[in-house]
């Protein structure tokens, strides 16, 4: 059977990498005319139909192709790139993984493959796939980086930076310095990750993901005209941006601009951008529309969010009527003050270890608009490598346990019980230092499930038994309020002292005058996303 001889190949290729398309689909079908049944031809073919736009067309060439000859490893490849660009994961995965087991060195399968596992939250099989990309072409900078993306969703933090500091001495590129200042801001290093976000930028400086990213960042460092600057520069550049209008949103919403943030948050769509609009409307007193969303979203979503759930509780004190959302119908009945004996035995050296380590210079300091005299630190530090984090986490992984334990059965009707996260993984942390006069305005932990603070040192010199205490509440962050008579609970807090309580719960620090420093780390549990 006669072939296309390489010098009409090579001009066809020519004429596809020079993208005169039109001409290169016009000397293709010539050549199927003459061989109907080379794959290479039809491989091009498809390659120029995909490029024109023309996926679907462009797949039944490929069917045809492999109706010829069902072990071409191309075709299979090809047909995966077109049905992983459509979202059709496990169907690229098999065309991927049909043409490494015909090719077994085909890097860029490999590779591509290790994108649609993590696509089906499969860390392990991209990190096997990625890996082998990288045993084929230890150079392949963009595999290198992609690991590192996967290894951190497996909570490796630490080994995913080095992952993306190795692709980057390798070839500098936009998305491997856009995830290091994503992983350095995790870790903590806020200055780092500002930095990092920068020479991100510096490919793109119209990338609007990377603007809204440094912006956000730029405005939890204190610099907030400049983070502002860049939050709205990327809605600029793509007004439609759904990250870029919720970051924005955030702040808007944060700086008390209720109309422009709700404006943002609608356009946003992602998150909890119906909970954060709701509480635009209900602080701004518009308390019809507010009801109306809030009967349309009860009826249509699962009761499981317990930002909503302190709007509608909060509503229904108010209005003196029925809580219709069952998240946690009674929340302040499953607060529970505990300890950790391992902080509050004498010369505790994990204590004192934990004090040491969060003095360290490399953690970055954030602003925090609720606190007053005082710090707080940027990124999760249970995620951290210190053993101190590491050893402080399992232990109140522990007593979360023995929380739950302890009250499932008071209402085993709320979503809270039903759905309490069965794996503890603190999906964020941090720590809180305040000097004299110190307190934190009354807050809620919106992305939590079960909140918290572990304490490692309390003023010893008080005037009032409630200085520094803890107070939970079902009011709070200046929501408006017809009365006064809303619920209450007071914990004065020790070193090794824990408190639980639903995110849903708002709560606050009492003010302090003693010239010690108050210290303690607030935490975050959330039933991780199936």
């Amino acid at each position: 059977m006669t072939q296309p001889t390489q010098e009409q190949l090579q001009e066809l290729i020519k004429l596809y990498e020079s993208r005169n398309l039109d001409e290169a689909e016009v000397e293709v079908k010539n050549l199927l005319k003459q061989f109907p049944d080379n794959i290479t031809c039809l491989n091009i073919y498809g390659v120029i139909l995909d490029s024109k736009g023309q996926p679907e067309e462009a797949i039944k060439v490929y069917q045809q192709a492999l109706q010829i000859n069902e072990n071409s490893a191309e075709t299979h490849f090809n047909m995966g790139s077109i049905l992983h660009r459509q979202g059709r994961g496990n169907e690229a995965r098999i065309s991927y993984e049909k043409a490494i087991s015909i090719k077994p060195d085909f890097l860029n399968a490999y590779f591509n493959l290790g994108l649609i596992y993590q696509n089906l939250q499969d860390n392990k099989k991209a990190i096997e796939s990625f890996e082998k990309a990288i045993e084929l072409k230890p150079d392949f900078h963009e595999a290198i980086g992609a690991l590192g993306t996967a290894v951190q969703a497996q909570g490796e933090l630490d080994e995913a930076i080095e992952y993306y500091k190795k692709a980057l001495s390798i070839q500098p590129d936009a998305r491997n310095h856009f995830n290091l200042a994503a992983g350095l801001r995790t870790s903590g290093s806020l200055d780092e990750a500002i930095e990092e976000f920068k020479k991100s930028l510096s490919f793109n400086e119209n990338n609007p993901e990377t603007l809204t990213s440094l912006g956000d960042a730029l405005w939890h460092k204190g610099e907030i005209n400049e983070g502002l600057d860049k939050l709205n520069k990327a809605v600029e550049v793509q007004p439609d941006h759904p990250q870029a209008n919720y970051n924005l949103a955030v702040f808007l919403s944060d700086n008390n601009e209720l109309e422009k943030a709700l404006e943002h948050f609608q356009k946003a769509k992602i998150f909890d951008w119906q909970e954060r609009s709701l509480y635009c409307l209900y602080k701004t007193e518009k308390y019809e529309q507010f009801k109306t969303e809030l009967d349309n979203i009860i009826k249509n979503k699962k009761n499981d969010s317990p930002f909503l759930a302190t709007l509608s509780s909060h509503h229904a004190i108010n209005f003196k009527i029925k809580d219709q959302y069952n998240f946690c119908i009674n929340p302040l009945e499953f607060a529970a003050h505990m300890s950790i004996k391992e902080l509050s035995e004498p010369d505790s050296p994990l204590l004192k270890e934990l004090l040491q380590d969060i003095q360290k210079e490399e953690i970055s300091k954030r602003t925090q608009s609720r606190l007053h005299h005082g710090t707080q630190s940027s990124g999760n530090l249970f995620k951290r490598s210190e053993g101190s984090f590491k050893t402080l986490a399992k232990l109140i992984s522990k007593a979360i346990e023995d929380y739950y334990k302890k009250n499932k059965d008071k209402d085993k009707e709320s979503i809270f019980v039903k759905q309490f996260p069965k794996n503890v993984d603190f999906n964020s942390s941090w720590y809180v230092k305040m000097q004299s006069g110190g307190h934190l305005d009354s807050h809620i932990h919106e992305e939590g499930w079960v909140s918290g603070s572990v304490y490692l040192s309390i003023p010893k010199e008080k005037k009032d038994p409630n200085e520094g205490a803890i107070e939970l509440s079902l009011h709070g962050d200046n929501y408006p309020k017809k009365h006064e008579n809303f619920p209450t609970k007071t914990y004065p807090v020790k070193v090794g002292d824990v408190v639980f309580f639903p995110s849903s719960v708002f709560h606050r620090t009492i003010p302090f005058n003693s010239k010690e420093e108050r210290i303690c780390i607030a935490f975050d549990v959330k039933p991780q996303v199936v």
